[in-house]
């Protein structure tokens, strides 16, 4: 849901919040905190598992153990300034590893406030000092913030892409107005790692392909302009350790491309470029660039903390989870056939706040070469990757293509009720007399046009609103047909916006009319997840350090503002199944409903293991046969005590909580269709 406006209806601190309500498609009016969007903040600050980082937060303070011993080896006192300290734990460790005078500087002053309350907690009141301001705001001299430059620099202002937090900028600054000359800074560098591969797993979320029958016979062509397009040079961050092996095969093996120097010894370049020439290990396509990056974390080149997926990871054997610095996958804007051994020439560049990557074999490069990729066909700019690879799925096009070829003959007119469903084109190939399409989506609107126009179909008919519909003689349609999937989708349920919209129009349509599909199925299972749970674990302590306020804080302000079910792509995150699944309900998209749809019950745990979450998606039934069922979850059976398999081009609902062994967990299901409310409680 988005907030859009909002006004003060009562004295209570609650305000109504204008939000588009997926199911509907229409924007509701509902109470709200008046500090929602505080608390939203707040929320999405933690519990993401960066605390739980047991290798991070150590490497960080065997780092600060060497630069303090350092400094101190100088004759002189351990000045520390922390910036960004969110919990304050840096500050604490480097009071405890000898520092002799802590500033902690946190820009949100919640954040700010909290790290106060958990430094007196833990008995370091006296020792730390927290100012409320951008590390840029800072003043030094004998009224400022800071009495005098400081000598040892700690921070933590990284993201997948190393440096799209402001990195640059924010150790520069530090380094011409608040550290002295000669001064020691945790992290000391930092290297980004480039990974050159054929993957046409992943390609599946960057490039569309052609639509082939069975007997591989063209159905549609993909327009030049989107075959074409560079893509977007947005990051695809991604847990790439949970890729398979077979998945890809190395054009070019884990390279060091690119150096960040944060010990101020050199000057900060905020745009740059370097060139790699490279020998290709084999015959194959170069598609993209896997990515990750290392920090060195003290001056000796002792401790360094990698982001590698397993395969290159310098210690497989501990390899450490992370959901705040993941890996990035980037795609080439062209791919490049290659020969084995034939010389290759990777680009690397970055500006302020972002990294890009190119691949040629010639090295007469043109300016061409160093641009960032930019979507000029509109494709990736209308859909998410996730989605793009939904359209690629051809084991679910097949599904759509036999209800097709089943039901249409030269008579018959088809309703298409989806955003960006371009393969329903595939209708008119067949002999459709007409097609009409309810596009919402002004972006995927001219995806679809795209592809009319390319494919030459004259007998289609692209509408932007439910209104239009009325221009239509709906009494000629004889199949009203839905993906579903409509842009607005967060939870998979979501698209049940499809019934709503055939609802409208149902009194309209002849009485003979097929509805495909013809049910929704919400399904759940118990689950074990190796890691995601964390990201909403409460800490208790953290090396050694109570955070009890800190969990406090992330408690009340995700009381408020976060649903009991979130979205997550689940095929990343590896999850035992402890139950057999479990319908939780069945919604019949053929008849109209006005009352409201509850289902209460008990998912029974089959395993005594700790259960933390519960996992839910929904099927689609086409028709009443298995072949018809087009399921957003698992793409293989369940077995009760072993890894799920996940289908990877949608994400699941999912219930985290903490860690239990029970033997039964409780749901509660409420769909309320008069106001297309949907409501999921699991104790």
């Amino acid at each position: 849901m988005f907030l859009k406006s909002f006004s003060r209806f009562s004295k209570n601190m609650s305000v109504f919040v204008q939000k588009l309500n997926p199911l509907t498609g229409h924007n509701d009016w509902v109470i709200q905190n008046e500090d929602y969007d505080y608390h939203q903040e707040v929320a999405r600050s933690a519990f993401a598992d960066m605390l739980h980082d047991t290798e991070r937060n150590r490497l960080y303070e065997k780092a600060l153990k060497v630069a303090i011993d350092k400094i101190h080896s100088l004759g002189k006192k351990a000045l520390v300034l922390d910036i960004g300290t969110g919990t304050g734990l840096l500050s604490m460790m480097a009071v405890r590893q000898g520092a002799d005078k802590v500033t902690a500087c946190e820009a949100f002053k919640p954040m700010g406030q909290c790290a106060l309350k958990i430094i007196e907690l833990n008995g370091f009141k006296d020792c730390i000092r927290v100012v409320s301001k951008r590390s840029t705001e800072l003043t030094v001299g004998p009224n400022g913030d800071l009495s005098e430059k400081c000598n040892i620099l700690v921070t933590e202002v990284f993201d997948t892409e190393l440096i799209g937090e402001g990195a640059l900028a924010t150790f520069d600054h530090a380094h011409k107005y608040l550290l002295e000359k000669e001064c020691v800074v945790v992290p000391d560098n930092a290297t980004i790692y480039a990974q050159v591969v054929e993957c046409p797993l992943a390609q599946n979320w960057n490039k569309l392909k052609d639509i082939y029958n069975d007997d591989s016979e063209i159905l549609l062509k993909i327009p030049q302009s989107i075959k074409n397009c560079a893509g977007s040079a947005a990051v695809h961050d991604i847990q790439l350790s949970q890729l398979p092996l077979n998945s890809f095969n190395t054009i070019i093996p884990p390279t060091p491309v690119l150096r960040f120097d944060w010990s101020g010894k050199t000057p900060f370049i905020y745009e740059r470029s370097t060139i790699n020439t490279l020998k290709s290990q084999l015959d194959g396509t170069a598609q993209m660039v896997f990515m990750w990056w290392e920090l060195q974390m003290d001056i000796n080149g002792d401790h360094l903390l990698s982001c590698a997926p397993f395969w290159a990871h310098p210690n497989k054997q501990t390899l450490p989870w992370r959901d705040h610095w993941m890996q990035a996958v980037y795609y080439l804007p062209q791919e490049v056939k290659v020969k084995k051994d034939q010389e290759l020439h990777l680009i690397s560049c970055h500006d302020e706040y972002s990294l890009w990557f190119n691949l040629t074999t010639d090295l007469k490069l043109t300016k061409t070469d160093y641009l960032n990729p930019v979507c000029n066909c509109g494709l990736h700019i209308a859909f998410s990757r996730t989605r793009i690879g939904q359209l690629n799925d051809s084991k679910r096009n097949k599904k759509y293509l036999r209800i097709l070829e089943d039901n249409i003959t030269p008579q018959t007119v088809v309703l298409f009720l989806s955003d960006g469903f371009h393969y329903g084109l595939v209708a008119s190939k067949l002999g459709a007399k007409k097609v009409y399409f309810l596009d919402t989506n002004l972006l995927s609107r001219r995806v679809l046009k795209e592809f009319i126009n390319y494919n030459n179909i004259e007998n289609a008919i692209v509408l932007e609103k439910a209104e239009d519909l009325k221009s239509v003689d709906l009494k000629t349609v004889s199949i009203v047909f839905g993906e579903p999937y409509f842009t607005s989708t967060i939870l998979p349920w979501d698209n049940l916006l499809f019934l709503y919209l055939r609802d409208s129009i149902k009194a309209i349509l002849n009485e003979n009319v097929q509805i495909f599909p013809k049910k929704c199925i919400v399904k759940a299972v118990a689950v074990k997840f190796d890691d995601l749970h964390k990201i909403r674990e409460p800490l208790g302590e953290c090396e050694g350090f109570k955070m009890k306020n800190f969990d406090d804080l992330i408690q009340e302000s995700s009381n408020i503002s976060d649903d009991d079910v979130e979205a997550q792509p689940l095929w990343e995150y590896p999850a035992v199944a402890l139950s057999n699944e479990v319908i939780i309900a069945e919604i019949d998209l053929l008849t109209e409903h006005r009352s409201i749809l509850e289902a209460q019950g008990n998912v029974k745990l089959e395993k005594n293991l700790p259960c933390n979450g519960l996992a839910l998606w929904v099927e689609w039934s086409l028709d009443d046969t298995p072949k018809g069922t087009v399921t957003t979850g698992p793409t293989e059976s369940i077995e009760i005590g072993k890894k799920i398999q996940w289908d990877m081009y949608t994400r699941q609902g999912v219930c985290l909580f903490t860690s239990k062994l029970a033997q039964t967990l409780q749901y509660h299901f409420t769909f309320d269709f008069k106001d297309g409310n949907i409501t999921f409680k699991c104790t």
